[in-house]
């Protein structure tokens, strides 16, 4: 053991002495080293930012589904029924799912028979603020401590448009009574035409705890007047025993790459594919996905990153041969220092691991030249350095090896006599 720590002293010592005295080939060895590392982390930079391109393409390329009728000319004033609604509120597969239904409304209590001319007003039943599209945040003010989680709430709560308030007296937190119908889908709907409005509740008491003011509306239905929240108008429907249907639906798949599983969950509750052939109706039993822009991108940064890590053995194979080429061109002149070493007695396997251990050093000179600028400026993060670096550091002395392996069948007197 002691022996053992005399020699590795002695090695180092006339490693690093010899690169001194063959400064010229050191240099031009560090150099090679050098461009070869730059090379390489430009290589595994790809890698690395495509693997990234890959992972962040679902925030940065959300796929939306959307229910709409068979054919797929309608996706909002449909008739959705409510098993595809708890469907898709119990799917796993989805996020932000997004539900309205749209009523008529009429304030103080009224009957059927007094609906003309009291039925003045325009409803919607939502649970998020998306499901009004063109309506932003700061165009409603809350009253108190209510939020935007009103819309996902059972409370018997309204949002109002401001001119109406205005025009009726009211204010924020004033309580009013309201009259609902709700739009039922006759029996010959196939026909696309029949549409009826039936009473769902009259005079039920809600607090307005929002004034809206929308600059401009996008939405393909009625501008509403109020909104209400989801499950409350939900809750309506079951307490006067009618069959609840959604006037929209839709939903952001939560990991558009399990595309398949969503589609099959979605499947599974009853959503059809488009058959743009299908008779026109106003049931929403069909699901368009737009997911064609994600699928485009993910499969073209799949295949680059194929075609990017197909490379890799070549890339090694590259290495070790430019390895092997420099560390060969740069012993041919000191066949005598090796042949001089070896007269004196010196063993074959200390002479390899002298001049090895020269070019490991020139190498990790080479690796730190490159990679301490690189890591301290952030142009790269220590990952991409740390693969370019072993892979550049494995390959490469592997190739150098092999170089100095060829001095083990030189025949030291014929060296000599040469020399």
């Amino acid at each position: 053991m002691q022996n053992f720590g005399v020699y590795s002293k002695l090695a180092w010592r006339l490693a690093c002495r010899n690169l001194v005295r063959h400064y010229v080939k050191s240099i031009l060895s560090v150099v090679i080293g050098m461009l070869t590392i730059v090379l390489l982390v430009i290589y595994a930079g790809n890698i690395a930012g495509t693997r990234s391109q890959i992972q962040a393409l679902p925030k940065a390329m959300e796929v939306t589904g959307t229910v709409c009728n068979l054919n797929g000319s309608q996706d909002t004033g449909l008739a959705i029924k409510e098993k595809t609604i708890d469907g898709i509120i119990a799917s796993e597969e989805v996020k932000d799912r997004v539900f309205s239904v749209q009523l008529r409304a009429g304030f103080g209590e009224f009957t059927v028979e007094e609906w003309e001319g009291n039925l003045s007003y325009f409803a919607a039943g939502i649970n998020d603020m998306a499901a009004v599209a063109g309506l932003k945040e700061d165009e409603i003010q809350f009253w108190d401590q209510a939020g935007e989680s009103v819309f996902a709430s059972h409370e018997s709560s309204c949002i109002m448009d401001a001119g109406i308030m205005q025009e009726r007296g009211l204010a924020l937190g004033d309580e009013i009574t309201l009259t609902f119908f709700y739009y039922r889908y006759g029996d010959v709907m196939s026909t696309g035409h029949e549409i009826f409005i039936d009473p769902l509740i009259a005079g039920k008491k809600y607090r307005i705890v929002g004034a809206m003011d929308i600059s401009e509306y996008l939405g393909s239905f009625v501008r509403p007047d109020m909104l209400l929240p989801f499950e409350n108008v939900r809750d309506i429907f079951h307490e006067q025993g009618i069959d609840f249907t959604a006037d929209a639906a839709s939903f952001v798949v939560k990991d558009p790459f399990r595309l398949n599983e969503c589609k099959e969950d979605m499947h599974d509750i009853g959503l059809l594919s488009i058959a743009r052939d299908a008779e026109y109706r106003y049931d929403g039993n069909a699901l368009t996905i737009k997911d064609e822009q994600f699928i485009n991108a993910a499969e073209n940064l799949r295949e680059t990153m194929a075609i990017l890590t197909g490379m890799l053995p070549f890339v090694i194979v590259i290495i070790v041969f430019v390895g092997y080429l420099c560390s060969y061109l740069l012993i041919q002149g000191r066949k005598g220092e090796y042949a001089t070493m070896r007269s004196v007695g010196t063993e074959w396997g200390y002479c390899f691991c002298v001049l090895f251990l020269e070019h490991m050093l020139l190498e990790i000179l080479a690796c730190a030249m490159v990679s301490l600028p690189v890591l301290l400026t952030g142009g790269v993060s220590g990952t991409v350095l740390l693969l370019a670096d072993t892979v550049f550091l494995l390959s490469f002395l592997a190739g150098s090896a092999a170089a100095l392996w060829s001095f083990h069948s030189l025949s030291v007197m014929e060296v000599l006599v040469c020399e």
